[in-house]
């Protein structure tokens, strides 16, 4: 459906301007002409009327008038039907399973035709990509509604289905995403929520990392439902080898208990640790009577001292990150005191530092106690940096701008950065950060340097480095050029209740800077030492030739081998200058690789290990929480029903009223001028005046 209409866009009394100067156009042409012809009693009329309609018309198109045309579209509401194939559904669902997905096609088909719908499984993601079994290892929900507020497809949307026992263990809760979605939510609800007879592992309290010698304390929450009166016993091994173990009287029908090891951190290294407790009679599940935990022992920990001018809430963001990680002491310093750095540092953060401000001198009595040390740096860059001192004492970055002059500048992260893994999320998150204040001026990287981000000034995506790596000498040199750190930690944290990217991203930075570094020539590794069971493994290599340059053009093979000791073979793939093998999933174990690769007519090793744990999150709860699937249902106009109903969900979406269609309008503009048939209707005017005056004998 389509509607044409003349918009003038200048008053109605500007056309009747146009009429009038074509009538008195006409006039004073027409009133002295006099015929000597039998038919001048009408023809000099005729031809007035020509001339003053061939005027007003000239006129009119000069005001510039245009004609709008609106097209109609009737736009059908979208369905989105998100089922949540995680396995603790399809611990409820049983032998079921195939019958839901079957009433689910129904429901589908019955839909279709007047809605368009959508299907998705959720799990520890989302996609369109619906199985026939529920045996997804963890459950979003939260990005279940998040991807329906960020779709582009979704603005036709009538109303959204989740099928699901209500249970989450990935990502924050969905309330928050599914209070915006401004269209019913109906919330299908799977499982039991009276508790089941069961025993079982609730949580394991761990260090991750430890220190050789030392005593880690392990705390394990107990669970039971049902089982009022049953002994049981707990124990726990490390790497298959059970070596301590205590009682649990279980004296009520809902039991919870704390028991707390001690566990001798005699060898370093990666150790695997399990946790069981007996198996009873009855039990609706046995897979969640054991977890499994890792603890990584380390000779000593790392030194990190920070040098700033005064205190700042960056300091407390990147203080926040080294805290968290138990191989790290940090120590910090003020410029406003006497400065000493510990004998050993393996990293030093200098913030703002060297500095404008009053105590330069101090920064430069600092700097002659360390100039000749082997010591990594990062430096973050603000507004009381001393650019012209910075540009002396590194060449990772060099700096040509005015001194206090400050931009606004958002991270953009670049592809090819190969200090570290960046992960592909990354960008996601970092785009909604707020902008940094860098330097104002023009940034040069070294040519050691590696940009893991680049500025963009408004939408101007410019080459200026933003955070790189740099290797100058023996040392590693790291850059944040730019300060207001706390503001991403903030952002992030209010987005999604977390603050893990900004975490990882600080977190791998600070982690390759103060790691001494490896001079090998090859290398191999794994970003992580331990790895869910969901998670994609992969690795990365670098080849070095004589000039310490990276090189890629010899086959790196690899070969993996699990505890079973049996061995898979891969070749590795080669990106930019580097190498790179993309594993995928792996069953849960320990897990040792090694790879060689032959140059310059030798044979280079490097190996390494990690392992893989059991994500059995989905089986320590398996009562369902109906009670957050109805206030999802409620607070959005929807309705909560049990699985039993689903095939009666259709008919409860097409009595809803609100669901309905919408009307799109497309609008657009052509000016009166560019239409041919005016031009033809002038032409005709002028040309018809001029054929009657002529035959009449005046020209």
């Amino acid at each position: 459906m389509a509607d044409i209409h003349l918009s003038l866009g200048f008053p109605w009394w500007y056309t009747m301007m146009c009429i009038l100067v074509g009538i008195v156009f006409a006039w004073l042409m027409y009133r002295r002409f006099d015929f000597d012809h039998p038919w001048a009693g009408w023809a000099r009329p005729f031809m007035f009327l020509l001339r003053a309609l061939s005027v007003a018309i000239i006129c009119f198109l000069l005001l510039s008038p245009v004609l709008k045309h609106v097209s109609y579209e009737e736009v059908k509401p979208t369905i989105v039907i998100g089922i949540d194939q995680s396995q603790s559904v399809g611990y409820a669902l049983g032998k079921k399973q195939s019958e839901v997905l079957e009433t689910v096609n129904a429901l589908s088909d019955r839909l279709k035709g007047r809605y368009q719908v959508d299907i998705q499984s959720i799990g520890n993601d989302v996609n369109n990509k619906l199985s026939n079994d529920f045996n997804k290892p963890s459950t979003n929900l939260n990005q279940f509604f998040q991807n329906i507020n960020e779709g582009v497809e979704y603005q036709a949307l009538g109303a959204v289905v989740m099928l699901s026992d209500g249970i989450f263990n990935t990502g924050p809760s969905p309330l928050f995403e599914s209070s915006g979605i401004k269209a019913p939510i109906y919330t299908v609800g799977v499982g039991d929520t009276i508790p089941a007879r069961d025993l079982s592992i609730r949580n394991v309290i761990h260090n991750e990392i430890g220190f050789l010698g030392d005593i880690s304390k392990v705390q394990v929450d107990i669970q039971a439902f049902n089982l009022k009166g049953h002994s049981a016993r707990i124990n726990i091994s490390q790497d298959g080898h059970a070596f301590q173990g205590k009682p649990i009287m279980i004296n009520r029908d809902d039991f919870f208990q704390t028991i707390e090891f001690e566990i001798p951190l005699s060898k370093a290294g990666m150790s695997r640790y399990i946790v069981s407790v007996t198996q009873l009679p009855g039990e609706a599940t046995t897979a969640n009577n054991s977890k499994e935990f890792y603890i990584d022992v380390l000779d000593s920990k790392l030194n990190i001292d920070i040098v700033a001018s005064s205190p700042h809430p960056d300091i407390s963001a990147i203080k926040s990150v080294i805290d968290n990680n138990k191989n790290y002491d940090l120590k910090i310093h003020y410029l406003y005191q006497p400065v000493k750095l510990r004998e050993k540092v393996d990293l030093l953060i200098l913030y703002q530092v060297p500095t404008v401000n009053n105590f330069a001198s101090s920064f430069e009595n600092l700097w002659k106690s360390i100039q000749h040390r082997p010591l990594p740096k990062l430096f973050v860059l603000g507004g009381q940096s001393n650019f012209s001192r910075f540009n002396q004492i590194q060449t990772t970055l060099q700096l040509i701008g005015n001194q206090g002059s400050l931009n606004d500048v958002y991270p953009l992260l670049r592809k090819g950065f190969q200090a570290f893994a960046a992960r592909d999320e990354w960008q996601g998150i970092i785009s909604g950060f707020p902008p940094l204040q860098t330097p104002f001026g023009t940034f040069v990287a070294g040519p050691n340097a590696q940009v893991l981000m680049e500025q963009r000034i408004g939408r101007v995506e410019t080459q200026y480095p933003l955070w790189l790596i740099g290797q100058e000498d023996k040392n590693r040199v790291g850059i944040i050029a730019g300060e207001g750190l706390w503001r991403w930690r903030l952002s992030e944290s209010a987005k999604t209740g977390r603050t893990t990217t900004f975490d990882d991203i600080v977190g791998s930075t600070i982690r390759l800077l103060a790691t001494r570094e490896d001079k090998r020539k090859f290398k191999v590794r794994t970003n992580e030492r331990v790895y869910e069971i969901s998670d994609n493994i992969s690795l990365t290599g670098e080849l070095y030739n004589d000039n310490y340059e990276l090189v890629n053009t010899p086959e790196v093979k690899l070969s993996l081998t699990d505890a079973a000791n049996k061995e898979y073979k891969f070749t590795l793939d080669r990106t930019d200058n580097a190498y790179r093998l993309d594993i995928g999933q792996l069953p849960a174990g320990n897990y040792r690789y090694m790879a060689r690769v032959l140059f310059q007519g030798k044979e280079l090793t490097s190996g390494g290990d990690f392992s893989v744990k059991n994500n059995d999150k989905e089986l320590f709860d398996l009562m369902a929480d109906f009670g957050l699937l109805r206030q999802i249902s409620e607070d959005s106009g929807g309705r909560f029903i049990s699985v039993n109903e689903l095939d009666k969900l259709a008919d409860m979406i097409k009595s809803n009223d609100a669901i309905k269609p919408i009307i799109r309008s497309d609008k657009r503009t052509d000016p009166l001028i560019n239409l041919k048939w005016i031009f033809g209707l002038l032409a005709f005017l002028l040309s018809a005046e001029w054929a009657l005056r002529r035959y009449l004998g005046r020209y």
